[in-house]
Protein backbone atom coordinates (compact mmCIF):
# COMPACT_ATOMS: atom_id res chain seq x y z
CA UNK A 1 0.00 0.00 0.00
CA UNK A 2 1.63 3.27 -0.84
CA UNK A 3 2.42 5.56 2.35
CA UNK A 4 0.46 8.43 1.10
CA UNK A 5 -3.03 6.28 1.03
CA UNK A 6 -2.56 4.73 3.88
CA UNK A 7 -3.67 8.45 6.49
CA UNK A 8 -6.45 8.24 3.83
CA UNK A 9 -7.93 5.32 4.69
CA UNK A 10 -7.41 5.39 8.52
CA UNK A 11 -8.91 8.82 8.30
CA UNK A 12 -12.37 7.35 6.72
CA UNK A 13 -12.26 4.57 8.61
CA UNK A 14 -12.37 6.83 11.85
CA UNK A 15 -15.01 8.87 10.25
CA UNK A 16 -17.52 6.12 9.86
CA UNK A 17 -20.60 6.08 12.43
CA UNK A 18 -20.54 4.03 14.99
CA UNK A 19 -23.67 2.13 13.46
CA UNK A 20 -22.02 1.22 10.40
CA UNK A 21 -19.84 -0.96 12.92
CA UNK A 22 -20.18 -4.59 13.06
CA UNK A 23 -21.37 -5.56 16.39
CA UNK A 24 -20.16 -8.51 18.03
CA UNK A 25 -21.51 -11.34 18.76
CA UNK A 26 -22.37 -12.36 22.11
CA UNK A 27 -20.34 -15.51 23.25
CA UNK A 28 -20.65 -15.26 27.09
CA UNK A 29 -23.83 -17.30 25.75
CA UNK A 30 -22.29 -20.03 23.83
CA UNK A 31 -21.65 -23.62 25.26
CA UNK A 32 -20.00 -26.81 23.89
CA UNK A 33 -21.97 -29.62 23.92
CA UNK A 34 -20.87 -33.33 24.30
CA UNK A 35 -23.47 -35.95 23.14
CA UNK A 36 -23.05 -39.58 24.25
CA UNK A 37 -25.96 -41.42 22.20
CA UNK A 38 -26.80 -44.92 21.30
CA UNK A 39 -29.75 -46.49 19.84
CA UNK A 40 -31.46 -50.09 18.85
CA UNK A 41 -30.13 -51.08 15.68
CA UNK A 42 -32.04 -50.97 12.92
CA UNK A 43 -30.64 -53.82 10.86
CA UNK A 44 -30.89 -56.14 14.49
CA UNK A 45 -33.10 -55.43 16.01
CA UNK A 46 -32.46 -56.93 19.11
CA UNK A 47 -29.36 -55.29 19.91
CA UNK A 48 -28.15 -51.70 20.54
CA UNK A 49 -25.60 -50.07 18.33
CA UNK A 50 -22.23 -49.00 19.46
CA UNK A 51 -22.21 -45.82 21.30
CA UNK A 52 -21.22 -42.77 19.64
CA UNK A 53 -20.28 -39.20 20.97
CA UNK A 54 -21.03 -35.92 19.04
CA UNK A 55 -19.94 -32.36 19.67
CA UNK A 56 -21.82 -28.92 19.11
CA UNK A 57 -23.06 -25.98 20.70
CA UNK A 58 -25.98 -24.32 22.84
CA UNK A 59 -26.90 -20.93 23.01
CA UNK A 60 -28.10 -20.15 26.64
CA UNK A 61 -31.62 -18.42 26.52
CA UNK A 62 -32.99 -18.05 30.11
CA UNK A 63 -31.42 -19.15 33.31
CA UNK A 64 -30.79 -22.79 33.59
CA UNK A 65 -32.26 -23.15 29.95
CA UNK A 66 -30.47 -23.66 26.51
CA UNK A 67 -31.62 -24.22 22.78
CA UNK A 68 -29.64 -26.21 20.58
CA UNK A 69 -30.59 -28.68 17.54
CA UNK A 70 -32.53 -31.99 18.01
CA UNK A 71 -30.58 -34.24 15.69
CA UNK A 72 -27.29 -33.06 18.29
CA UNK A 73 -29.00 -35.02 21.15
CA UNK A 74 -30.59 -37.64 19.25
CA UNK A 75 -30.87 -40.73 20.85
CA UNK A 76 -28.84 -39.16 24.08
CA UNK A 77 -27.82 -41.37 26.92
CA UNK A 78 -25.76 -38.64 28.66
CA UNK A 79 -25.46 -34.72 27.83
CA UNK A 80 -22.49 -32.71 28.69
CA UNK A 81 -21.49 -29.24 28.51
CA UNK A 82 -18.24 -27.06 28.89
CA UNK A 83 -17.35 -23.84 28.70
CA UNK A 84 -15.22 -23.07 26.09
CA UNK A 85 -11.38 -23.34 26.95
CA UNK A 86 -12.08 -24.95 30.52
CA UNK A 87 -12.37 -29.19 31.23
CA UNK A 88 -15.29 -28.69 33.48
CA UNK A 89 -18.22 -30.76 32.31
CA UNK A 90 -21.78 -29.79 33.19
CA UNK A 91 -24.69 -32.68 33.18
CA UNK A 92 -27.79 -31.69 31.34
CA UNK A 93 -31.34 -33.19 31.19
CA UNK A 94 -33.34 -32.95 27.53
CA UNK A 95 -36.47 -31.23 28.58
CA UNK A 96 -37.69 -31.34 24.84
CA UNK A 97 -36.84 -32.21 21.66
CA UNK A 98 -38.66 -32.22 18.41
CA UNK A 99 -37.32 -34.07 15.18
CA UNK A 100 -40.33 -32.09 13.52
CA UNK A 101 -38.47 -28.73 14.43
CA UNK A 102 -34.90 -30.50 14.85
CA UNK A 103 -35.02 -28.20 17.94
CA UNK A 104 -34.47 -29.12 21.65
CA UNK A 105 -34.54 -27.46 24.92
CA UNK A 106 -32.16 -28.32 27.36
CA UNK A 107 -31.50 -27.57 31.23
CA UNK A 108 -28.49 -27.17 33.06
CA UNK A 109 -26.37 -24.94 35.35
CA UNK A 110 -25.54 -21.63 33.59
CA UNK A 111 -23.60 -19.67 36.46
CA UNK A 112 -21.44 -16.72 34.70
CA UNK A 113 -23.43 -17.22 31.01
CA UNK A 114 -25.89 -14.32 29.60
CA UNK A 115 -29.25 -15.42 28.34
CA UNK A 116 -29.23 -13.90 25.02
CA UNK A 117 -31.96 -11.72 22.81
CA UNK A 118 -34.40 -13.25 20.67
CA UNK A 119 -33.98 -11.36 17.27
CA UNK A 120 -37.72 -9.62 17.07
CA UNK A 121 -37.70 -8.05 13.17
CA UNK A 122 -38.16 -10.73 10.30
CA UNK A 123 -34.08 -11.25 8.92
CA UNK A 124 -34.34 -10.53 4.91
CA UNK A 125 -32.48 -11.83 2.49
CA UNK A 126 -29.10 -9.80 1.96
CA UNK A 127 -28.59 -9.15 6.04
CA UNK A 128 -25.66 -9.43 7.36
CA UNK A 129 -25.03 -12.45 10.34
CA UNK A 130 -22.23 -13.20 12.27
CA UNK A 131 -21.10 -16.73 13.78
CA UNK A 132 -19.57 -17.91 16.34
CA UNK A 133 -17.51 -21.23 16.68
CA UNK A 134 -14.25 -21.77 19.10
CA UNK A 135 -11.41 -24.48 18.29
CA UNK A 136 -9.66 -26.96 20.21
CA UNK A 137 -8.43 -24.81 22.30
CA UNK A 138 -11.21 -22.90 23.42
CA UNK A 139 -10.39 -19.52 20.91
CA UNK A 140 -13.62 -17.79 19.86
CA UNK A 141 -13.59 -17.59 16.03
CA UNK A 142 -15.69 -15.14 14.72
CA UNK A 143 -17.44 -15.16 11.44
CA UNK A 144 -19.34 -12.73 9.03
CA UNK A 145 -22.24 -13.65 6.87
CA UNK A 146 -25.09 -13.27 5.03
CA UNK A 147 -28.66 -14.61 4.48
CA UNK A 148 -29.05 -15.39 0.55
CA UNK A 149 -32.25 -16.97 0.74
CA UNK A 150 -35.37 -17.87 3.01
CA UNK A 151 -37.36 -20.81 2.11
CA UNK A 152 -38.96 -23.89 2.82
CA UNK A 153 -36.55 -26.60 2.84
CA UNK A 154 -36.18 -30.78 3.82
CA UNK A 155 -34.52 -30.65 7.36
CA UNK A 156 -31.55 -32.81 7.27
CA UNK A 157 -32.23 -36.37 7.49
CA UNK A 158 -35.80 -36.28 8.09
CA UNK A 159 -38.55 -36.24 5.89
CA UNK A 160 -40.31 -33.46 6.82
CA UNK A 161 -40.22 -29.43 5.69
CA UNK A 162 -39.55 -26.39 7.71
CA UNK A 163 -38.83 -22.39 7.54
CA UNK A 164 -35.02 -22.26 6.94
CA UNK A 165 -32.69 -19.61 6.18
CA UNK A 166 -29.68 -20.21 3.81
CA UNK A 167 -26.60 -18.50 4.31
CA UNK A 168 -22.82 -17.51 3.10
CA UNK A 169 -20.55 -17.16 5.40
CA UNK A 170 -16.71 -17.08 5.89
CA UNK A 171 -16.63 -19.37 8.53
CA UNK A 172 -15.66 -22.91 8.13
CA UNK A 173 -18.56 -24.50 10.34
CA UNK A 174 -17.51 -28.01 11.95
CA UNK A 175 -20.66 -28.22 14.33
CA UNK A 176 -24.32 -28.05 14.47
CA UNK A 177 -25.58 -25.98 16.91
CA UNK A 178 -23.45 -22.74 16.05
CA UNK A 179 -25.44 -19.77 16.75
CA UNK A 180 -25.87 -16.85 14.31
CA UNK A 181 -26.83 -13.29 15.22
CA UNK A 182 -28.43 -9.98 13.51
CA UNK A 183 -27.15 -6.92 15.70
CA UNK A 184 -26.75 -8.71 18.63
CA UNK A 185 -29.50 -10.98 18.23
CA UNK A 186 -30.13 -14.48 18.26
CA UNK A 187 -31.18 -15.19 14.77
CA UNK A 188 -31.31 -18.75 14.37
CA UNK A 189 -28.47 -22.09 14.55
CA UNK A 190 -26.29 -23.60 12.02
CA UNK A 191 -28.09 -27.29 11.08
CA UNK A 192 -25.52 -27.99 8.24
CA UNK A 193 -22.70 -26.20 6.51
CA UNK A 194 -21.71 -27.17 2.79
CA UNK A 195 -17.65 -26.11 2.44
CA UNK A 196 -17.30 -26.28 -0.94
CA UNK A 197 -19.82 -23.56 -1.86
CA UNK A 198 -19.40 -22.07 2.05
CA UNK A 199 -23.59 -21.49 2.82
CA UNK A 200 -24.87 -23.18 6.06
CA UNK A 201 -28.46 -23.99 6.41
CA UNK A 202 -29.62 -22.08 9.60
CA UNK A 203 -32.80 -23.10 11.88
CA UNK A 204 -34.47 -19.49 12.26
CA UNK A 205 -35.33 -17.80 15.72
CA UNK A 206 -39.01 -17.76 15.05
CA UNK A 207 -39.12 -21.58 15.16
CA UNK A 208 -36.81 -22.17 18.19
CA UNK A 209 -38.98 -19.09 19.64
CA UNK A 210 -41.80 -21.11 19.29
CA UNK A 211 -40.91 -24.23 20.42
CA UNK A 212 -39.63 -22.86 23.52
CA UNK A 213 -42.86 -20.89 24.23
CA UNK A 214 -44.98 -24.36 23.42
CA UNK A 215 -42.48 -26.44 25.71
CA UNK A 216 -43.07 -23.76 28.25
CA UNK A 217 -47.18 -24.34 28.13
CA UNK A 218 -47.49 -28.28 28.72
CA UNK A 219 -48.35 -30.23 27.28
CA UNK A 220 -46.56 -29.86 24.54
CA UNK A 221 -48.03 -29.58 21.33
CA UNK A 222 -45.95 -29.70 18.43
CA UNK A 223 -46.43 -29.08 15.26
CA UNK A 224 -49.76 -29.04 13.29
CA UNK A 225 -50.35 -30.53 10.16
CA UNK A 226 -53.40 -30.87 7.89
CA UNK A 227 -53.98 -34.00 7.27
CA UNK A 228 -53.70 -33.69 3.13
CA UNK A 229 -51.39 -34.15 -0.21
CA UNK A 230 -51.76 -31.61 -2.85
CA UNK A 231 -50.16 -31.08 -6.50
CA UNK A 232 -49.72 -27.49 -8.40
CA UNK A 233 -52.27 -26.69 -11.18
CA UNK A 234 -50.20 -25.12 -13.75
CA UNK A 235 -51.45 -26.81 -16.49
CA UNK A 236 -54.03 -24.43 -18.69
CA UNK A 237 -56.09 -27.37 -20.02
CA UNK A 238 -56.92 -28.83 -16.87
CA UNK A 239 -57.29 -25.54 -15.32
CA UNK A 240 -59.96 -24.71 -18.11
CA UNK A 241 -61.35 -28.56 -17.83
CA UNK A 242 -62.70 -27.42 -14.32
CA UNK A 243 -63.91 -24.41 -15.02
CA UNK A 244 -61.35 -22.49 -12.73
CA UNK A 245 -60.88 -18.36 -13.37
CA UNK A 246 -57.96 -16.99 -14.73
CA UNK A 247 -56.44 -15.65 -12.22
CA UNK A 248 -53.14 -18.56 -11.22
CA UNK A 249 -54.68 -19.32 -8.03
CA UNK A 250 -54.97 -22.70 -6.48
CA UNK A 251 -53.40 -26.42 -6.22
CA UNK A 252 -55.28 -29.76 -6.34
CA UNK A 253 -55.69 -32.25 -3.33
CA UNK A 254 -54.48 -35.49 -4.34
CA UNK A 255 -55.22 -37.78 -1.26
CA UNK A 256 -57.06 -37.30 2.20
CA UNK A 257 -55.38 -38.86 4.88
CA UNK A 258 -57.84 -41.49 6.56
CA UNK A 259 -59.11 -40.16 10.10
CA UNK A 260 -57.27 -36.92 9.75
CA UNK A 261 -59.07 -33.33 10.31
CA UNK A 262 -59.09 -32.61 7.06
CA UNK A 263 -61.28 -36.14 6.08
CA UNK A 264 -64.58 -35.80 5.43
CA UNK A 265 -64.08 -31.73 4.98
CA UNK A 266 -61.52 -32.05 2.16
CA UNK A 267 -62.00 -34.32 -0.36
CA UNK A 268 -59.12 -35.51 -3.67
CA UNK A 269 -59.97 -32.93 -6.39
CA UNK A 270 -60.74 -30.27 -4.61
CA UNK A 271 -58.62 -26.99 -5.37
CA UNK A 272 -57.86 -24.98 -2.70
CA UNK A 273 -58.04 -21.39 -3.60
CA UNK A 274 -56.75 -19.40 -0.13
CA UNK A 275 -55.62 -20.74 3.05
CA UNK A 276 -56.66 -19.08 6.53
CA UNK A 277 -57.30 -15.91 4.40
CA UNK A 278 -53.85 -16.52 2.32
CA UNK A 279 -54.32 -16.77 -1.50
CA UNK A 280 -52.86 -19.69 -2.77
CA UNK A 281 -50.91 -19.30 -6.34
CA UNK A 282 -50.99 -22.60 -8.66
CA UNK A 283 -47.43 -23.64 -7.59
CA UNK A 284 -48.38 -23.58 -3.70
CA UNK A 285 -46.81 -20.52 -2.90
CA UNK A 286 -48.33 -17.44 -0.99
CA UNK A 287 -47.29 -14.10 0.34
CA UNK A 288 -46.28 -14.22 4.28
CA UNK A 289 -46.61 -10.84 5.95
CA UNK A 290 -42.87 -11.83 7.39
CA UNK A 291 -40.83 -13.18 4.61
CA UNK A 292 -42.24 -13.21 1.06
CA UNK A 293 -42.77 -15.86 -0.94
CA UNK A 294 -43.44 -19.26 1.05
CA UNK A 295 -44.60 -22.70 0.52
CA UNK A 296 -48.08 -23.10 1.94
CA UNK A 297 -46.40 -25.64 4.51
CA UNK A 298 -45.65 -22.55 6.73
CA UNK A 299 -48.83 -21.00 6.68
CA UNK A 300 -49.69 -24.52 8.47
CA UNK A 301 -46.86 -25.42 10.81
CA UNK A 302 -45.05 -22.30 11.33
CA UNK A 303 -48.41 -19.97 11.16
CA UNK A 304 -50.64 -22.38 13.08
CA UNK A 305 -50.78 -24.30 16.12
CA UNK A 306 -52.67 -28.11 16.92
CA UNK A 307 -56.33 -27.27 17.23
CA UNK A 308 -56.52 -23.83 15.36
CA UNK A 309 -59.44 -23.56 13.11
CA UNK A 310 -58.98 -21.76 10.36
CA UNK A 311 -61.09 -21.27 6.71
CA UNK A 312 -60.33 -22.58 3.44
CA UNK A 313 -61.78 -21.30 0.44
CA UNK A 314 -61.80 -24.19 -2.28
CA UNK A 315 -63.20 -24.85 -5.93
CA UNK A 316 -65.37 -27.86 -6.07
CA UNK A 317 -67.72 -28.99 -8.70
CA UNK A 318 -68.01 -25.65 -11.01
CA UNK A 319 -67.54 -23.38 -7.66
CA UNK A 320 -65.86 -21.85 -4.94
CA UNK A 321 -67.09 -22.47 -1.61
CA UNK A 322 -65.53 -21.45 2.13
CA UNK A 323 -64.99 -24.92 4.93
CA UNK A 324 -63.50 -24.28 8.52
CA UNK A 325 -60.55 -27.14 9.07
CA UNK A 326 -59.47 -27.61 12.33
CA UNK A 327 -55.60 -28.79 12.41
CA UNK A 328 -54.17 -31.68 13.86
CA UNK A 329 -51.11 -32.75 16.03
CA UNK A 330 -48.12 -34.64 13.83
CA UNK A 331 -48.14 -38.04 15.46
CA UNK A 332 -45.43 -40.32 13.92
CA UNK A 333 -46.79 -43.59 15.34
CA UNK A 334 -49.75 -43.40 13.04
CA UNK A 335 -47.63 -43.00 9.72
CA UNK A 336 -47.91 -46.22 7.21
CA UNK A 337 -44.03 -45.46 7.32
CA UNK A 338 -42.64 -43.88 10.94
CA UNK A 339 -39.34 -42.13 11.12
CA UNK A 340 -38.71 -43.89 14.65
CA UNK A 341 -36.25 -40.66 15.02
CA UNK A 342 -36.27 -41.71 19.03
CA UNK A 343 -34.69 -44.78 18.10
CA UNK A 344 -37.01 -46.82 19.51
CA UNK A 345 -37.14 -50.57 19.33
CA UNK A 346 -38.78 -51.92 16.70
CA UNK A 347 -41.55 -54.83 17.34
CA UNK A 348 -39.80 -58.34 15.52
CA UNK A 349 -40.10 -61.90 15.09
CA UNK A 350 -37.18 -64.42 14.38
CA UNK A 351 -39.39 -67.43 12.65
CA UNK A 352 -37.55 -69.99 11.44
CA UNK A 353 -34.82 -67.81 11.08
CA UNK A 354 -36.53 -64.98 8.40
CA UNK A 355 -36.47 -62.08 10.24
CA UNK A 356 -39.97 -60.43 9.97
CA UNK A 357 -40.59 -56.25 11.25
CA UNK A 358 -42.17 -53.39 9.87
CA UNK A 359 -40.52 -50.80 7.66
CA UNK A 360 -39.42 -47.43 9.34
CA UNK A 361 -37.62 -44.44 8.08
CA UNK A 362 -34.53 -45.19 10.68
CA UNK A 363 -34.45 -48.81 9.03
CA UNK A 364 -33.47 -47.49 5.23
CA UNK A 365 -31.22 -44.60 6.84
CA UNK A 366 -29.09 -47.22 8.19
CA UNK A 367 -28.18 -47.71 4.78
CA UNK A 368 -25.90 -44.82 5.03
CA UNK A 369 -26.25 -41.46 3.04
CA UNK A 370 -26.59 -43.31 -0.31
CA UNK A 371 -29.70 -45.45 1.31
CA UNK A 372 -31.84 -44.85 -1.62
CA UNK A 373 -29.52 -46.26 -3.58
CA UNK A 374 -28.36 -49.22 -1.61
CA UNK A 375 -31.91 -49.99 -0.13
CA UNK A 376 -34.52 -51.90 -1.80
CA UNK A 377 -35.91 -49.85 -4.37
CA UNK A 378 -39.76 -50.80 -3.81
CA UNK A 379 -39.07 -49.84 0.08
CA UNK A 380 -37.61 -46.84 -0.83
CA UNK A 381 -40.84 -45.66 -2.95
CA UNK A 382 -43.20 -46.85 -0.67
CA UNK A 383 -41.60 -44.34 1.83
CA UNK A 384 -40.97 -41.36 -0.82
CA UNK A 385 -44.50 -41.58 -1.82
CA UNK A 386 -46.85 -43.70 0.75
CA UNK A 387 -44.91 -42.29 4.46
CA UNK A 388 -47.58 -40.52 5.84
CA UNK A 389 -50.22 -42.07 4.23
CA UNK A 390 -51.65 -45.41 5.01
CA UNK A 391 -55.06 -46.47 3.39
CA UNK A 392 -56.68 -47.53 6.94
CA UNK A 393 -55.48 -46.31 10.55
CA UNK A 394 -52.58 -48.38 11.85
CA UNK A 395 -51.86 -49.86 8.56
CA UNK A 396 -47.96 -50.53 8.21
CA UNK A 397 -45.55 -52.58 5.77
CA UNK A 398 -44.65 -55.56 7.20
CA UNK A 399 -41.33 -56.79 5.51
CA UNK A 400 -39.14 -59.81 5.56
CA UNK A 401 -35.66 -57.76 6.17
CA UNK A 402 -33.39 -60.87 6.15
CA UNK A 403 -33.00 -64.52 6.56
CA UNK A 404 -30.44 -66.13 8.76
CA UNK A 405 -29.30 -69.43 7.24
CA UNK A 406 -30.28 -72.63 8.86
CA UNK A 407 -31.29 -76.07 7.65
CA UNK A 408 -35.00 -75.02 7.89
CA UNK A 409 -34.73 -72.50 5.64
CA UNK A 410 -32.39 -73.52 2.93
CA UNK A 411 -32.71 -71.97 -0.46
CA UNK A 412 -34.04 -68.52 1.62
CA UNK A 413 -30.77 -67.21 2.27
CA UNK A 414 -30.67 -64.38 -0.13
CA UNK A 415 -33.73 -63.28 0.60
CA UNK A 416 -33.99 -60.00 1.94
CA UNK A 417 -36.52 -56.70 1.88
CA UNK A 418 -39.87 -58.16 0.95
CA UNK A 419 -42.75 -56.73 1.72
CA UNK A 420 -45.00 -59.30 3.43
CA UNK A 421 -48.60 -59.58 2.15
CA UNK A 422 -50.16 -62.83 4.01
CA UNK A 423 -49.10 -64.99 7.21
CA UNK A 424 -50.27 -68.52 6.51
CA UNK A 425 -52.56 -67.18 3.84
CA UNK A 426 -53.94 -64.49 5.87
CA UNK A 427 -53.53 -61.00 5.22
CA UNK A 428 -51.10 -58.71 7.57
CA UNK A 429 -51.01 -54.71 7.59
CA UNK A 430 -49.04 -54.47 10.97
CA UNK A 431 -47.22 -57.02 13.53
CA UNK A 432 -49.72 -57.17 15.91
CA UNK A 433 -51.93 -58.75 13.29
CA UNK A 434 -49.01 -61.14 12.26
CA UNK A 435 -48.06 -62.06 16.20
CA UNK A 436 -52.36 -62.55 16.33
CA UNK A 437 -52.05 -64.90 13.74
CA UNK A 438 -49.03 -66.62 14.77
CA UNK A 439 -50.64 -67.07 18.33
CA UNK A 440 -53.39 -68.80 16.82
CA UNK A 441 -51.42 -71.23 14.71
CA UNK A 442 -48.80 -71.77 16.90
CA UNK A 443 -46.08 -71.20 14.20
CA UNK A 444 -45.58 -69.47 10.70
CA UNK A 445 -45.20 -71.94 8.34
CA UNK A 446 -46.32 -69.75 5.21
CA UNK A 447 -45.84 -66.60 3.68
CA UNK A 448 -46.75 -64.34 0.61
CA UNK A 449 -44.63 -61.63 -0.36
CA UNK A 450 -45.23 -58.85 -2.94
CA UNK A 451 -42.54 -60.00 -5.71
CA UNK A 452 -41.22 -63.25 -5.19
CA UNK A 453 -43.79 -65.88 -7.16
CA UNK A 454 -43.82 -68.73 -4.63
CA UNK A 455 -44.78 -68.61 -0.93
CA UNK A 456 -42.29 -69.39 1.71
CA UNK A 457 -43.19 -72.64 3.53
CA UNK A 458 -41.53 -73.73 7.27
CA UNK A 459 -41.66 -77.04 8.52
CA UNK A 460 -43.87 -76.70 11.11
CA UNK A 461 -42.75 -80.24 12.86
CA UNK A 462 -39.52 -78.70 12.75
CA UNK A 463 -40.20 -75.30 13.64
CA UNK A 464 -39.82 -75.37 17.76
CA UNK A 465 -36.21 -77.09 17.64
CA UNK A 466 -35.26 -74.42 14.63
CA UNK A 467 -36.05 -71.61 16.60
CA UNK A 468 -34.17 -72.90 19.83
CA UNK A 469 -31.01 -74.17 17.23
CA UNK A 470 -30.74 -70.42 15.74
CA UNK A 471 -31.72 -68.43 19.23
CA UNK A 472 -28.04 -70.24 20.55
CA UNK A 473 -26.58 -70.28 17.19
CA UNK A 474 -26.97 -66.32 16.51
CA UNK A 475 -26.78 -65.58 20.28
CA UNK A 476 -30.35 -64.02 20.25
CA UNK A 477 -32.07 -62.91 23.39
CA UNK A 478 -35.33 -63.29 22.64
CA UNK A 479 -37.01 -63.94 19.35
CA UNK A 480 -39.74 -61.84 19.40
CA UNK A 481 -40.50 -58.15 20.74
CA UNK A 482 -43.84 -56.80 20.92
CA UNK A 483 -45.17 -53.55 21.99
CA UNK A 484 -48.41 -52.12 23.37
CA UNK A 485 -50.30 -50.46 20.65
CA UNK A 486 -52.67 -47.85 21.62
CA UNK A 487 -56.37 -48.21 20.43
CA UNK A 488 -56.73 -47.30 16.63
CA UNK A 489 -59.13 -43.93 16.67
CA UNK A 490 -59.47 -40.97 15.09
CA UNK A 491 -56.13 -41.15 12.83
CA UNK A 492 -53.88 -38.03 14.29
CA UNK A 493 -51.07 -38.74 11.13
CA UNK A 494 -49.79 -35.68 9.39
CA UNK A 495 -51.02 -34.55 6.10
CA UNK A 496 -48.12 -34.63 3.78
CA UNK A 497 -47.63 -30.68 2.27
CA UNK A 498 -44.90 -30.68 0.10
Amino acid sequence: MSPLLAPVLIALASALPATAQAVSPPHQSVVEVIVTAQRFDPAVPWKKSKQETRAGYAVVIAEGRLITTEDLVRNAVLVELRHPGDATKITASVVEADPRVNAALLAAPTPGLTPVDWAEEPVKPGSKIQLVQFDDAGQRQNGEGRITGIEVAALPSSVHSLLTFQALTDLKLERVGAPAFHDGHLIGLVMQYDEASQTSVVLPAIVLKRFVEDVGHPPYRGVAVAGLMWTPLIEPVKRHYLGLPNDGLGVMVLRIIPGSSASGVLQAGDVILSWDGYPIDSQGYYTDPDFGRLQLVHQISGRRHPGDTLSVTLWRNQKSETVQLKLDAYDDSRALVPLNIEGEQAEYLVEGGLIIRELSADYLFARGPQWMIHSNARLVTLYLTRALAPEKPGARIVILSVVLPDPINVGYQEIRDEVILRVNGKPVSNMSELFAIRDRDQGITRISTQTLGVDLMLDKTALDEANRRIARTYRIPKLEHRKPRPPVGPLRTPGAIK
